[in-house]
């Protein structure tokens, strides 16, 4: 996404602008992440307890519309336009990990619909899968080629949380 270097807003103006955009990503973040946790549960409803997933969700923390700061100082714009096209790939990826749980859940040879790599789509019957600080499932080879142990769908430091397998 390129950022354009003039706008015809002012500067508290582009500032609400941008943190408008924020509060709309973050939102439709929140409603991919349920709505992955919402198909988790229903494809783990007919499992016995005892083979059952049972995963925690952590909603993004959703931005409000304030009084920008007066003044707007000038690293906040460029942080934020930062922040909103990180939120507007990340729904983006929400949505592509949705439409492939869905596409597996409807094949009946995969036990465990949600459970593959979210990195590199690799099933989790064949490679071991890692449920991460942030909720995601990475494998141990996509975790290991990842900068600093960051996850690499949402840039959030990536903890091993459980072993899937």
């Amino acid at each position: 996404m390129t950022q354009p270097t003039s706008t015809l807003l002012d500067t508290t103006s582009e500032w609400r602008v941008w943190q408008t955009l924020s509060i709309i990503y973050t939102a439709q973040l929140n409603r991919q992440i349920r709505r992955r946790w919402l198909l988790e549960q229903t494809s783990m409803k007919d499992k016995p307890f005892s083979e059952r997933f049972r995963p925690l969700i952590f909603l993004e923390p959703t931005p409000i519309l304030s009084k920008p700061p007066s003044p707007i100082p000038d690293l906040d714009l460029p942080e934020l336009r930062t922040r909103v096209a990180l939120l507007r790939a990340r729904v983006e990826k929400g949505k592509e990990l949705a439409s492939e749980i869905e596409r597996r859940m409807l094949q009946p040879r995969i036990k465990y619909p949600t459970h593959f790599c979210h990195t590199c789509v690799e099933d989790g019957e064949k490679v071991e899968v890692l449920l991460t600080k942030c909720g995601h499932r990475v494998c141990r080879t996509c975790l290991d080629y990842g900068i600093d142990g960051a996850c690499g769908l949402c840039d959030e430091e990536s903890v091993e949380v459980e072993s899937q397998h």
